[in-house]
């Protein structure tokens, strides 16, 4: 046997191994009530020995992206529409949680005072809009026009990388249905996330392979502007430019360009910064915290589901990781590392990484995907990621579309239900919240003020009034408990009852 031939029989048993293994623990973990580090373990273990032999192993011949026609404007309004269908029942939700005190926020002074939280352009957004109708409904409209705009850009930015038209297209409707995004579409005060990721997809694909004239310079620039206004996060926009453009001939050819950027972020922190830093954002993450990051960010998009409880969801998560593992070993089998969709997917990766860094003291998601909004930008390289995955495995079939897009079209149908019984709980928050302000308003009866201790705070992650009960309840809701003892409440049993 020759030595090309013992690499890879070594090669195929060490991967093989430690796939058989992660799935091993994955089963026990769902199934026997295993630990879940095991299971993060495993993949670490599986990631970084693939990524190793892909490093290893080498081609003669070097391989360049083809060139590909950008995705047409025609596909633009049907992602707005596919996005509109999808959801379609959250356009009735109204005010939940912070989306109150947003409102007053909006209606009144943009916000001006927060320091490190202001977000002037959603709420300007939000004021124009509140003059039409006062209600939640072209806020949650706006929400899902912006969040299938993103999905048309998700697919631009691919074939920008050089991808295919169909994986393109296929990256653009899994990250459109992608089940851990409802509480940045379906929740309105999600705007800020849907907003900034809207401009960073458009700058970053304006900012392309080709030298920008002087007009798209200022486009890019003042769509970086409005993003910095979005949210704060908005700091990363410069560094995925990077990820996916920068090289040193770009560099000397685009130097307007990235001057130009550099001169607006500079800018920008020059402004923000004598603000003040918020001090959840204060503090250096330990070498745990950093680990645990990686392992919330990437554990999530792979399994974009709630903690499963029923055997049905813990069916779908373990093939989820079962399918994950597979593309994986796939890859680090048959890759090499100067082929272009390595570098592209090794940008896709630290596009995720980049885009939570910003919010790493914050950033948390619980088991019912509470917090999941820090990963909507992140969604979009995860997406096209998973495409490119996905094509690489049907490439060695004849008939690679219909392999290709029927395995996308499987993936979105499961997506599409989760993505459903997701925004059933934010309308069990809804119905909530209707029950909680009417016992509050009988509560408080002739109490010119009162105040209500243990107001909901959530469904199953969905927000009710974890911020903002005052804001929606109006008048007569006091801010301490210097109030008579017969206007306190505590809400205990499904009511408001005295405090006592």
């Amino acid at each position: 046997m020759s030595r090309a031939s013992w690499w890879r029989a070594a090669s195929l048993i060490l991967v093989t191994g430690l796939a058989a293994r992660g799935l091993w623990v994955a089963w026990q973990y769902y199934f026997s009530g295993g630990p879940r580090y095991r299971v993060e373990s495993a993949m670490i273990a599986l990631a970084i020995v693939g990524a190793i032999l892909v490093a290893l192993r080498r081609n003669d011949q070097t391989a360049a992206d083809s060139p590909q026609t950008p995705l047409s404007l025609a596909w633009l309004p049907l992602f707005m529409l596919a996005a509109g269908v999808l959801y379609s029942r959250a356009i009735g939700l109204g005010f939940l949680s912070d989306d109150f005190t947003l409102r007053a926020m909006a209606q009144s002074g943009l916000g001006a005072g927060t320091g490190w939280f202001f977000r002037p352009v959603p709420l300007l957004l939000w004021r124009a809009l509140l003059a039409v109708d006062d209600s939640a409904v072209l806020l949650h409209l706006v929400n899902i026009v912006l969040h299938g705009i993103n999905a048309f850009l998700v697919g631009r930015l691919g074939i920008a990388m050089g991808m295919r038209r169909e994986v393109a297209v296929g990256a653009a409707a899994l990250f459109l249905t992608f089940p851990a995004l409802p509480e940045s579409v379906a929740w309105t005060a999600g705007i800020q996330d849907v907003l900034m990721t809207t401009m960073a997809l458009a700058v970053v694909v304006l900012s392309a392979r080709e030298t920008p004239d002087v007009r798209r310079i200022a486009l890019v620039c003042g769509l970086l502007i409005l993003g910095f206004g979005s949210k704060e996060t908005a700091v990363c926009i410069p560094v995925l430019i990077a990820l996916c453009w920068m090289t040193p001939e770009r560099m000397r050819r685009d130097v307007t360009l990235f001057g130009a950027l550099a001169l607006v972020t500079v800018a920008y922190l020059a402004i923000r910064l004598p603000m003040g830093i918020a001090s959840d954002y204060l503090g250096a993450p330990t070498r745990y915290f950093f680990k645990q990051m990686i392992v919330m960010a990437f554990g999530t998009l792979a399994t974009p589901w709630r903690v499963p409880m029923s055997p049905a969801d813990r069916w779908v998560s373990f093939v989820a990781v079962g399918v994950m593992v597979l593309m994986l070993v796939h890859a680090y089998l048959t890759w090499r590392r100067s082929e272009p969709r390595v570098q592209r997917d090794i940008r896709l990766t630290l596009w995720v990484l980049a885009s939570i860094a910003p919010v790493f003291t914050l950033f948390f998601i619980g088991p019912t995907l509470e917090g999941s909004r820090y990963l909507y930008l992140g969604s979009c390289a995860w997406s096209l990621l998973m495409a490119d995955l996905l094509a690489s495995m049907s490439e060695r079939v004849t008939t690679q579309p219909v392999m290709f897009g029927g395995a996308v079209a499987a993936i979105v149908l499961v997506f599409v239900v989760s993505v459903q019984r997701e925004i059933g709980m934010w309308e069990r928050a809804a119905t909530l919240r209707d029950h909680v302000l009417a016992e509050a308003r009988t509560a408080k009866g002739t109490c010119l003020e009162a105040t209500f201790a243990s107001v909901p705070d959530s469904v199953e992650g969905a927000y009710v009034f974890r911020n903002g009960f005052r804001e929606a309840l109006g008048a007569g809701a006091a801010a301490s408990d210097s109030v008579s003892p017969e206007c306190r409440f505590t809400w205990t049993g499904g009511s408001f009852a005295p405090s006592r």
